[in-house]
C-alpha cells in the first residue's frame, strides 16, 4: 500500500481528540448512501411503470398495423397475407375490424367500448388475450348458439354493466339502420362468452371483442377489415421489419410500428426518468459539499502532519492524493452502502412490498419497481465522480499549505 493511500484511509478513523471528524466523516457517507438510494428506488419505480406499460400495450396490440392509405376499409386483405408473413421477423398475421360503439346491459347502464372484430384462432398470436382471459377463451366466439358472442374487460363486466358470463348485451352501432319507421340506431344482441383482464384500466373498460365475421355483417363491412395485426419475434425491431413490409406491399398501404402509435407515452417516461435523475443527483450534490467540509476540516486539523510531510520531502502530488483517497473513500463507501439498500428496498418493492394505486388514474393497481443494472452502474459512476470532483479544492488547498506555516507554533 502506497503511503498517500495508508494515510489518506487513517484520516477517516477517529483518534484522540479528532471525534468531530469522525461525526462529520460518517454524516458525509450516510449522505452519499441516501442520496444513491432514493436515486435508484425513484428510477426503479419509473422504469417499472414504463416495462408494465410497454407489455401490457405489446400484449393487447400488435407490433404492427397494416391498413389501406386514406381509406377506413381493406379490400382484398386476403393476398396481403402471405407477403407480410414472409417478410424476415415477422411471426403472425392477423385480419381486425373495429368501430366505437355503445352497449347497454340487462340493467339498462350503457358504457362506450371499442369493439374489435378478430379471428379467434388467430388473435392468440398477435396479441396476448388469451392469456388474459378471466373467463372462457377466444375460441367461444364461435358459437353455433342464435346469439353471437362477445368478450368483454373485468371493468366493463364489474363495474360499467354488471355482466356475468351468459349474460346478454346489446351492442348499439354509430351507423344508422333503415326500418319501417325510418333511420333508427342498430342494434344487436350479443351473449358474454368471455371477461379478460389486461392490466390496463384503459383496455379493461373500453374494449371488447366478437368474431370477425359478425363483426363485418355488424358494421356492413362485406368482405373487408379494417386492417392487419402483425406479431414479430423481437418488437424492439419493429422500425426495420416495417420498412421491409412497405417495401413489399408498395405505397397503396401504411404499415404503423407499436413505437409510432405510443410515441407520445414513452416520450413522456423518457422525459420523466432524466428529470428524476436530475432532480434526486441534487441530493448527491448535497452530500458531496458534506465530503468538502469534512476534507476542509480535515486539512485544518491536520496542517502539523501536511507540514512534516512536506518538510520530509513529500511532493504537493503526493499531498493531493492523500486527500482524494479520503474524498473518494468517504463517496466510494457511500455508494457501496447506497447500492445495498436500493437492491433491497427495489427487491421488497418488487416482490413483497405491494402499494396500492387507484388505477383509475394510474391505469395499474400497484407501484411497479424494476432492477435495471445500467442504472445501478450510471448512478454509481455519477456519485463517485461527483465525490472525486468534491475532493479538488480541500487537495489543492492542502498540497499549497508551506511547512513553515504548519510548524511556526511547533
Amino acid at each position: 500500500m502506497s503511503y498517500e493511500l495508508k494515510v489518506g484511509i487513517r484520516y477517516l478513523f477517529s483518534r484522540k481528540g479528532d471525534f468531530l471528524i469522525s461525526m462529520i466523516t460518517a454524516i458525509s457517507v450516510i449522505g452519499v448512501a441516501v442520496g444513491v438510494t432514493a436515486l435508484l428506488v425513484v428510477l426503479s419505480v419509473v422504469t417499472g411503470f414504463e416495462k408494465e406499460f410497454r407489455d401490457k400495450i405489446l400484449g393487447n396490440h400488435s407490433h404492427l398495423l397494416v391498413f389501406e392509405s386514406g381509406r377506413r376499409r381493406m379490400q382484398g386483405y386476403a393476398k396481403l397475407l402471405k407477403p407480410i408473413g414472409d417478410v424476415p421477423g415477422v411471426k403472425a398475421v392477423s385480419p381486425y375490424a373495429y368501430e366505437e360503439v355503445l352497449l347497454r346491459g340487462k340493467s339498462g347502464r350503457t358504457t362506450g367500448v371499442v369493439l374489435y372484430g378478430i379471428e379467434p384462432d388467430g388473435i392468440g398470436k398477435v396479441t396476448s388475450l388469451g392469456e388474459d382471459m378471466l373467463v372462457g377463451e377466444p375460441a367461444a366466439l364461435r358459437t353455433s348458439d342464435d346469439i353471437p358472442g362477445i368478450i368483454v374487460g373485468a371493468e366493463i363486466a364489474n363495474h360499467s354493466l354488471f355482466l356475468l358470463p351468459g349474460d346478454s348485451v346489446d351492442v348499439v352501432a354509430p351507423q344508422g339502420e333503415l326500418s319501417p319507421f325510418g333511420m333508427g340506431p342498430k342494434i344487436r344482441r350479443f351473449r358474454v362468452v368471455g371477461i379478460f383482464k389486461s392490466g390496463l384500466y384503459e383496455y379493461d373498460s373500453r374494449t371488447a371483442y366478437v368474431d370477425l365475421k359478425q363483426a363485418q355483417r355488424f358494421f356492413a363491412l362485406g368482405d373487408s377489415v379494417s386492417g392487419l395485426q402483425v406479431s414479430l419475434h423481437n418488437p424492439n425491431d419493429a422500425f426495420e421489419i416495417a420498412d421491409n413490409a412497405k417495401s413489399k406491399l408498395g405505397s397503396q398501404y401504411v404499415v404503423r410500428t407499436w413505437m409510432e402509435i405510443n410515441r407520445d407515452l414513452f416520450s413522456a417516461f423518457k422525459l420523466e426518468k432524466t428529470v428524476f435523475f436530475i432532480v434526486m443527483t441534487m441530493i448527491i450534490l448535497v452530500a458531496a459539499f458534506n465530503i468538502i467540509g469534512t476534507l476542509v476540516v480535515v486539512v485544518t486539523e491536520k496542517n502539523r502532519e501536511i507540514a512534516i510531510l512536506k518538510a520530509i520531502g513529500a511532493r504537493r502530488r503526493s499531498i493531493s492524493r492523500i486527500f482524494m483517497v479520503t474524498g473518494l473513500t468517504i463517496g466510494t463507501v457511500g455508494t457501496c452502502i447506497g447500492l445495498a439498500l436500493a437492491y433491497l428496498l427495489i427487491v421488497l418493492l418488487r416482490d413483497y412490498i405491494q402499494f396500492p394505486l387507484n388505477s383509475n388514474v394510474y391505469q395499474l393497481d400497484k407501484v411497479p419497481a424494476t432492477l435495471n443494472p445500467l442504472d445501478f452502474a450510471v448512478v454509481a459512476l455519477a456519485a463517485i465522480t461527483i465525490s472525486f470532483l468534491s475532493t479538488l479544492y480541500p487537495s489543492l488547498k492542502a498540497s499549497r499549505l508551506q511547512p513553515s506555516e504548519g510548524l511556526r507554533y511547533e
